[in-house]
């Protein structure tokens, strides 16, 4: 850390923001890399300062650009994403990720290589829904993941895997419930990377929904015994509710482990790369109470599959408001 970001956290704590913003934008014309950081950081989080995502992007990209390799992550995300108000530059990213060395960088542009979207991530393939039920509606996508990409997602979810938690009904925070007993990995949209986000814009497509309507994903993983007992997707409360669910199976060398449909009875037997998508809400907004549903005890083996909740509208990405700068 530098002078100038220990001089502006200092002030920072003093209850001084406006001399901190100073003294980290004086620094980052002075080419000083971690001020940019810890300034992209505020832009980000929108706690000190105004949020503004377009300016995070720019600072995070500042950050990279002087050799902070901690930044580059984010600003790739961000340039992939093009996430609130920054701007998308889906071939910028691509070609920021040629000139890197990163092992990681070489597998996702060849996942990328291998997929069939157009110059902006978006899928060109068209997809077979296999329509199974109209209330709730529920569809099945056969092969809508190759086996390399289920590998990847799983690679990328293990380092990253905590207790999985739920939404209290009653206070709207995340806790740890007996009802849900996997492990989950999140990618919000600083943590998504392109070949993430291209997977993300395939969802996005195949239900009719835009990207910006999808929560983060979420890789989960089911040793045996875990389970997620019957449960409805859709919120308590929302102004903007979980519209759909989309489900994908990144392994099937596991047994027991089912999706199961207490009211239809009936169960989805997933292969690898299968999807599921359901709808939690009527047209009229109302949660569908036969949506609700369970992920069965795992027998043998551990389970993986990518969950994604899809909203009614846009996510809003605003941040707190009344914060200066």
């Amino acid at each position: 850390m530098t002078d100038s970001t220990r001089a502006a956290l200092h002030a920072a704590r003093q209850g001084s923001i406006g001399l901190a913003y100073k003294i980290l934008t004086d620094a980052i014309r002075s080419e000083d890399a971690t001020a940019a950081f810890t300034l992209a950081q505020w832009r980000m989080s929108g706690d000190l300062i105004r949020r503004d995502l377009g300016e995070a992007q720019r600072l995070y990209g500042i950050a990279a650009n002087l050799g902070l390799r901690s930044a580059e992550p984010v600003y790739l995300a961000l340039l992939a994403t093009g996430a609130g108000d920054a701007s998308r530059d889906w071939l910028g990213a691509l070609d920021l990720m040629r000139r890197n060395k990163n092992p990681r960088y070489r597998r996702e542009l060849e996942l990328i290589s291998a997929m069939e979207i157009d110059s902006e991530g978006n899928p060109r393939e068209k997809f077979t829904v296999e329509w199974i039920s109209s209330k709730p509606r529920i569809g099945a996508i056969r092969d809508f993941l190759t086996p390399n990409e289920c590998e990847f997602l799983i690679e990328i979810a293990k380092p990253e895997l905590t207790e999985s938690v739920v939404v209290s009904p009653n206070t709207g925070a995340l806790i740890r419930d007996p009802i849900r007993t996997s492990s989950t990995a999140t990618f919000p949209f600083v943590r998504e990377s392109p070949a993430l986000h291209a997977i993300n814009r395939r969802i996005a497509y195949a239900t009719g929904t835009s990207y910006e309507q999808g929560e983060p994903a979420q890789v989960l993983a089911y040793s045996v015994g875990d389970e997620y007992k019957p449960h409805l997707d859709a919120l308590p409360s929302a102004d903007n509710q979980r519209a759909l669910t989309a489900l994908l199976y990144l392994n099937d060398t596991y047994t027991g482990g089912q999706t199961e449909f207490e009211t239809l009875d009936w169960a989805f037997e997933a292969e690898r790369g299968d999807a599921l998508i359901f709808a939690n809400i009527d047209d009229e907004g109302r949660p569908v109470l036969e949506a609700r549903h369970a992920g069965r005890p795992v027998i043998s083996g551990e389970k993986f599959i990518l969950s994604k909740w899809i909203r009614e509208r846009p996510l809003d990405l605003k941040g707190p408001g009344g914060r200066p700068f």
